[in-house]
């Protein structure tokens, strides 16, 4: 998820790939982020990182991919300072001659690179991948790289099963006690790593792993969080931009308060076209109109604040932080509406909750009280670091607005203590815009009903960037490639393999129902 509203190497040793372009932070314009670029000495010290031997070997989990774990520096201020570990997959080109290495970024930020390439087949088509060796890194801060740490699994699984009333005064007290405890258990645990988690840092350890596997330019495939990423890259790197997709794209200028905003209303949207859906049925559990259907949901989050869902586990009851987030994880996919009927069904007619209880834990990722990955935390360090925390007043102007623009989804949110706000570490400003003058054309696609990244939000990006062409989707659900159809993902794909750039203001219509 893009927002707080949390609640998806090829040579070894080769020469170093710097002098051509010279890209440090400075080409095409400043760095977003103020005076942070590396000086040129320490610019000149980054040499050995870009030299250093790539040793692959097969994947432990998926033996057909190569594996290997790189060396980049904490601080690109001080090369010669401590270092962390990136985490790579590659997995080869099928034709056994790829044209070059694509880069890929599912999004969070905290989401697993590794994971993605590891389901290459799902996400991309069988001509990408014959052409191209695709390959996944877990960020900093994630997963297999170095991984922040907060909290033990009991103790995040205590938090995520807690859910508070934030209308009372012992609701927010209690958010806030939550939220100090995730603070201070990520100073504790990770405090060294928490300032240098941003995505400027991220997207220079990108640049890293391009001169590894010997691409003179960076070809790169982000989806949601990484199209911030890859926006990053070519902000820093222009000269070194190839071909770049930005798919599900965020708008990096906005505050914490404003993406969550416009998130709630893009989700209360989605939530009305799911609705439709369900009355058209005939047998719809939440009623027999869109009116209906709304007014049931917001019914059913209230009655599992105030008494819980019985579920198959006594000891978990299905609260409203559980329902209300795995709702909005439905809205993702079309095709996963069928499901959420399947569970809202069982609700409704038998006042039972495990079909959605065990749809929460899936999304997850979470089995009992352990979790496969640290994506929580990473959610939460990234953000911190690359967000100035936005005031407490603007958050109760956008909940003011949201009572009455996202009655279903509004009430619910927006009032909980901004986790940035108690952070130890804050960056001096947003990520962002990112302008990227002088680089290659950048291909950044919308969906006209994304509701974790709001299509205006891809409008935006391709009005900053310099050189880019906008491809929009009309369809629902979280980015668009994949799921719409030849009409976008053949000019997208044809971009990819021969650098044909696609007609800008492409619109490509929605599909059959339930498709994506």
């Amino acid at each position: 998820m893009a927002s707080f509203f949390a609640a998806a190497m090829l040579l070894a040793g080769c020469s170093l790939d710097l002098g051509a372009s010279n890209d440090n932070g400075s080409a095409g314009g400043a760095s977003p982020r103020g005076n942070q670029s590396p000086s040129a000495t320490a610019f000149d010290k980054l040499g050995d990182f870009y030299n250093q031997k790539v040793a692959w070997s097969k994947c432990k989990e998926h033996p057909a991919n190569e594996c290997a774990d790189v060396k980049v520096p904490l601080d690109y201020k001080k090369p010669g300072g401590k270092t962390i570990a990136i985490a790579m997959m590659k997995v080869p080109a099928k034709s056994g001659k790829p044209i070059g290495t694509l880069f890929v970024n599912p999004g969070g930020p905290g989401g697993s690179g590794i994971d993605l390439a590891a389901n290459a087949s799902e996400s991309f088509s069988a001509s990408v991948r014959s052409k191209y060796d695709i390959v996944g890194f877990d960020p900093r801060g994630v997963g297999s790289s170095t991984a922040v740490d907060c909290v033990s699994d009991a103790e995040l699984a205590k938090i995520a099963d807690t859910d508070v009333d934030l209308s009372t005064p012992e609701g927010r007290q209690t958010d806030k006690a939550i939220t100090e405890q995730e603070a201070k258990g990520c100073q504790e645990k990770s405090g060294d790593l928490l300032p240098y988690l941003g995505t400027e840092s991220v997207a220079r350890d990108l640049d890293v792993l391009r001169g590894l596997v010997g691409d003179k330019k960076l070809n790169y495939f982000g989806f949601s969080y990484g199209t911030s990423l890859g926006g990053m890259y070519a902000n820093l790197f222009p000269k070194k931009t190839g071909r770049l997709v930005l798919d599900g794209a965020l708008d990096p200028q906005l505050g914490n308060a404003r993406m969550g905003y416009e998130q709630v209303v893009g989700f209360e949207t989605a939530f009305q076209h799911y609705a439709q859906h369900c009355v058209d049925t005939g047998r719809c559990p939440l009623g027999g109109s869109v009116d209906e259907a709304r007014a049931k949901m917001k019914a059913l989050f209230d009655q599992a604040l105030k008494s819980p869902f019985p579920t198959a586990n006594p000891k978990r009851p299905l609260n409203r932080a559980a329902l209300y987030s795995t709702v909005i994880s439905m809205m993702y996919r079309e095709s996963y509406w069928t499901y959420l009927d399947q569970g809202l069904s069982q609700l409704v007619e038998q006042n039972n909750g495990s079909i959605i209880l065990g749809y929460y834990d899936l999304f997850e990722e979470r089995q009992g009280n352990k979790f496969k990955n640290n994506g929580k935390e990473a959610f939460w360090a990234i953000n911190c670091a690359d967000y100035v925390p936005s005031p407490s007043a603007e958050y109760q102007q956008y909940a003011d607005k949201l009572r009455t623009e996202a009655p279903v989804f509004g009430s619910s949110m927006m009032e909980e203590t901004d986790r940035c706000s108690l952070w130890p570490y804050h960056p001096k400003a947003n990520p962002g815009p990112y302008e990227a003058k002088g680089s290659a054309p950048i291909v950044v696609i919308g969906t006209k009903y994304d509701p974790a990244t709001p299509y205006q939000w891809a409008q935006t990006l391709h009005k900053t960037l310099s050189n880019s062409v906008l491809l929009t989707w009309e369809g629902d659900g979280h980015t668009a490639y994949g799921k719409a159809g030849s009409c976008l993902n053949d000019p997208v794909d044809q971009y990819l393999l021969t650098g044909k750039v696609p007609q800008d203001g492409l619109v490509c219509p929605a599909s059959s129902k339930l498709g994506n």
